[in-house]
Parts: structure tokens; sequence; C-alpha cells
């Protein structure tokens, strides 16, 4: 259930800078994608360290601090900064011996929401001044 939810917010944030964010945050939301998906052909399963996952954050992670250096915004930052703190969930998580699956996904997933969250604001700071903006 907690899945679709985060899938669900992922389609939102995207399908919103579509619409109504600028270059930047089409260009996180294209990054989204290709990172969603190679997360999604690779192992989901939360039963420890993935570290296929990792490296896909991790690209992830240079294109949003790419982008927060190139960027005139400020919410690439944050974005990049939330996806930092995922991506040491990743490796933290290689450094534990114990039982801790669920810490670890709801640390994966927390995080992301935190990401998407960034895209968002960025996509209604860029789009609000718009005229076809709806809020």
């Amino acid at each position: 259930m907690l899945e679709y939810g985060s899938a669900l917010a992922l389609v939102g944030a995207i399908l919103a800078a579509i619409r109504w964010g600028g270059r930047d945050e089409r260009l996180a939301a294209g990054a989204f994608v290709i990172a969603t998906i190679m997360s999604w052909l690779l192992d989901n399963q939360y039963k420890g360290p993935q570290i296929d996952v990792l490296f896909v954050d991790f690209a992830l992670l240079l294109g949003l601090l790419g982008l927060a250096l190139t960027s005139d915004r400020f919410w690439p930052m944050y974005a990049a900064a939330f996806q930092l703190v995922g991506t040491v969930v990743h490796v933290a998580s290689m450094t534990e011996t114990g039982d801790f699956a669920w810490a670890y996904a709801v640390g994966l997933i927390f995080w992301s929401y935190a990401v998407v969250a960034a895209l968002l604001a960025g996509t209604w700071l860029e789009g609000r001044h718009r005229r076809y903006f709806p809020l």
C-alpha cells in the first residue's frame, strides 16, 4: 500500500513539473522517471542493502547536484540534500549487521518523499507567476 502512495506522489510531481515547471523542473522530473524505472527493474524487496539501487540513487544524487550547481533556483539544493541523506541510508545499512529491513525501507521511502516534495515546491514556485497556474 505504501508503495502505491509513493508511486502516486511521484507521478503527480512529474506531471506537475511537465505541465507547470520550467527547464530545471522538467530535467529533474526526467531524472526521477529514469531512476524510478531503473530501481523497479532491480530487486526491490528491502531484505538487505541493495547495491544496485545504491548506484541508481547515487547517479540521481549526482544529477541533482549538477542541477543545483547550475540552476538559479533554490529547490534543487534541497532535493540534492534529501537525496544525499537517502543515499547515506544505503551506505549506513551496509554497516549494520542486524535485521533492519523495515527501518531501511522506511528510511529510503521517507527521504524519497522529501525529494519529491522539493520538486513539487520548485514547480509551484516556478509556475505561480504564470497565468495558467491554478493556485
